[in-house]
């Protein structure tokens, strides 16, 4: 079978993209355990973990394609496996929609890989945090399909764009948000590059989509709130032990909350400047590098969440590009 232009050059990407991942994460996989991941579980039930993920189904109404994989394999696996396949869908979503706004398919590929493989988000890897992947491979699919959506009128690509846009609300709601709004201007820009409104019937079916699919993170985000408003309230507590004692009235720390992760200029020298303020602030993994005499050394600069006077800021990835 002679294969066509396009699959050729899907399949080269995703042999490159193979080769870089196993060299980035080569020595983290195992199928009887898994790395330490301080926001991530380490440890998995030998029983009963499908049925917790049936019943998140049932009970909860939350299912997302991404799912599909609790069932092929072992969590084992899957706990490291699922960072560079998330990783993958994404790197094809910004090639899917570079392709569609009419970029060469090197440039497209190449980009997907940038994207992919940058620093801040791959080493997220480390902490942990597989919802951040998880809205990401949605995220940047739904740009690819508000192009298409727009441009071609086709109803799937609406249906689609509603559900992309639903199911990355279940990870990392609050980025989901503030991506979403950048997903809507964008949406709107296309309107205006292409010069058409819409179709009453396309943008229904999104929307459709979108509140069906989205209905049990919609209804969980008061909880969230709540949760919120504790977590604000700690770090209000514990940062008043740095400032004498002085706590900050509830306006103020709430806009110490929301930007206490906001990048500092002068941290931006980082992007090429690689572990210039050493590597984490994490204990457990500051520990481990010490024991295994690995080189990891203590985060000294202002990037992250102050912790106290002697530890500085938490921070748990890089800013390489």
């Amino acid at each position: 079978m002679r294969l066509s232009r396009r699959q050729a050059w899907f399949l080269a990407f995703t042999a490159v993209f193979a080769v870089l991942a196993g060299f980035v994460f080569w020595g983290t996989w195992s199928l009887s355990a898994c790395p330490v991941m301080p926001d991530a579980r380490m440890a998995f039930p030998t029983d009963g973990y499908w049925g917790d993920v049936l019943r998140g189904w049932i009970g909860n109404g939350k299912f997302v394609p991404w799912d599909i994989t609790n069932f092929i394999g072992s969590p084992y696996l899957w706990q490291e496996l699922q960072y560079a396949l998330a990783a993958y869908f994404s790197a094809l979503g910004a090639a899917y929609y570079l392709r569609g706004r009419g970029v060469s398919r090197l440039s497209s590929y190449g980009a997907g890989l940038f994207l992919g493989f940058c620093g801040y988000w791959l080493t997220l890897f480390s902490a942990g945090h597989a919802g951040w992947f998880r809205w990401m491979l949605f995220g940047v699919f739904a740009f690819g399909l508000a192009d298409r959506a727009v441009r071609k009128d086709k109803l799937k690509n609406w249906v689609l764009l509603g559900a992309c846009v639903a199911w990355a609300s279940f990870y990392q709601p609050d980025l989901w948000l503030l991506f979403t709004i950048f997903t809507a201007a964008y949406f709107v820009w296309c309107c205006v590059r292409e010069r058409k409104l819409p179709r009453v019937k396309g943008v229904a079916a999104a929307l459709g989509a979108f509140l069906v699919i989205g209905a049990p993170s919609f209804i969980g985000a008061a909880a969230d709130k709540d949760r919120r408003d504790s977590d604000i309230a700690g770090f209000n507590e514990a940062g008043s032990a740095l400032t004498g004692g002085k706590r900050a009235d509830d306006r103020e720390a709430r806009w110490i909350f929301v930007t206490n992760w906001s990048l500092p200029p002068a941290e931006t020298l980082e992007f090429f400047m690689p572990r210039i303020n050493g590597d984490t602030s994490c204990p457990t993994v500051l520990g481990l590098g010490r024991s295994q005499n690995t080189g990891v050394r203590q985060y000294t600069g202002a990037l992250g969440r102050p912790i106290n006077a002697k530890q500085g800021n938490y921070r748990q990835h890089s800013l390489y590009v």
